[in-house]
């Protein structure tokens, strides 16, 4: 009797022992319930899950290539203009998809050389662009390490055209000053795209493309010597340029 509880009683430890080892292996293999979630092993920009700030800076060429540039329009005109560009461009990126901002585009060499009379007073015409605008963006592809966005734009445009007296001995000069400014103010409204490409957690490289129009006053203003705003009506403008960007959480 006392040999036949003694195996009972063994078996039933041996049992148990079996089910301990067992239970203890099961915690220690894995459980698919416990799986990491994917989104938290993204990175670069497939990890951004909150608000963002971005400074952008960026140069490039501007293009005006079917605008009629003229500084009096009785001699003629030429026929489109180039222009080294800066941007720069303060953006808040609400979602990973979608965000806005604001920035500022200066045109700071034109190549279009217009006509003048030949015999007006000899003056020296430059000419800059600046315009403040407003952008929109969505972002339909959103990688680790690259990103690219859709967008519009849409503000105001400012032309700067000034003439200078080349002789400074010129009697008919002293009449007044030397130099004049005409500002030919007007709105634009475009549509862009970019990209970005990651160089570590806060900087990245990116490109844009922009198609603007702008919608200047029809009638040139003109100065006391009759030369005129070398841009009039609506234009369209091409632009591209390559920069960085400065990212940080909020």
């Amino acid at each position: 009797m006392r040999l036949r509880f003694a195996v009972v009683a063994s078996g039933l430890i041996l049992a148990a022992s079996i089910a301990t080892a067992a239970s203890a292996r099961a915690d220690a293999l894995p459980s698919r319930s416990s799986d990491p979630d994917p989104e938290r092993l993204l990175e670069g920009f497939a990890a951004v899950d909150r608000p963002m700030g971005i400074a952008e800076g960026s140069v490039g060429v501007l293009t005006l290539p079917r605008a009629e540039v003229c500084a009096d329009r009785t001699f003629g005109c030429s026929q489109g203009d180039v222009s080294f560009a800066v941007e720069v461009w303060q953006i808040y990126r609400f979602t990973r998809r979608f965000a806005f901002g604001a920035g500022a585009l200066l045109g700071l060499i034109p190549t279009a050389q217009p006509q003048q009379d030949p015999e007006a007073v000899a003056r020296d015409h430059e000419r800059s662009y600046l315009t403040l605008e407003g952008s929109f963006r969505y972002y339909p592809y959103v990688g680790e390490s690259l990103e690219a966005w859709l967008g519009v734009t849409g503000g105001g445009v400012v032309v700067n055209d000034s003439f200078q007296v080349e002789d400074d001995n010129d009697d008919r000069a002293l009449l007044g000053n030397q130099g004049v400014t005409i500002r030919t103010e007007g709105g634009s409204l475009g549509a862009a795209t970019g990209f970005a490409y990651r160089l570590s957690d806060h900087f990245s490289f990116g490109g844009t493309l922009r198609y603007t129009t702008w919608f200047l006053p029809n009638e040139p203003a003109t100065d006391p010597l009759g030369s005129e705003a070398s841009l009039t009506g609506r234009n369209v403008v091409l632009s591209a340029a390559f920069g960085l960007a400065y990212r940080v959480s909020l």
